[in-house]
């Protein structure tokens, strides 16, 4: 299977092997994307922490500022899947057998998945605050759900940074 792979992707990986100026522009534009998807998304996961909103509309007010560097984030994460499986094919056999590779993979599975229940979080704490701020009475109450999307926070701030050390011990082991 992995020798049937290498054949395929053979002439990307010769290519990509002669070329002075490709791997220099498939890595920048991973580590670019790195930095803008990640570090928008370690910012918001920063005001999420350090917000402590105290009424219905504080937490409107933070969770739609999160929500608002979704877009940003998302499409970084879609040009760093394609610059790192531009990267991994340009060398398969390398990165199809290594252990630190699949781990990093894992860990940018679980960072993907932490980000699909943080938006339902704060899809959920949205609705209900929202709801708070429609009744003429106090309404229900947002802080569990504030409690989960600053749960979903700290792990996304964890898995941003597992993926950054392992992408730097990946490409130096």
């Amino acid at each position: 299977m992995l020798d049937t792979l290498t054949t395929l992707l053979q002439p990307w990986a010769d290519l990509y092997s002669a070329s002075a100026w490709l791997p220099t522009m498939v890595i920048a534009t991973h580590v670019l994307a790195l930095f803008a998807g990640g570090g928008i998304a370690i910012a918001a996961d920063r005001r999420v922490l350090l917000a402590r909103p105290d009424r219905s509309d504080g937490f409107v007010a933070a969770a739609d500022e999160l929500q608002a560097t979704h877009g940003v984030v998302i499409r970084a994460l879609v040009v760093m899947v394609l610059s790192g499986t531009a990267l991994a094919t340009a060398d398969i056999g390398t990165f199809a057998g290594s252990v630190v590779f699949w781990t990093k993979m894992g860990a940018f599975a679980l960072l993907i998945g932490n980000g699909v229940m943080m938006r339902s979080v704060e899809a959920r704490l949205l609705a209900v605050a929202r709801e708070a701020l429609a009744l003429p009475v106090a309404g229900p109450d947002v802080t569990a759900a504030w409690q989960g999307l600053r749960r979903h926070a700290w792990v996304s701030l964890a898995g941003w940074f597992v993926v950054v050390l392992l992408g730097v011990v990946v490409a130096n082991v």
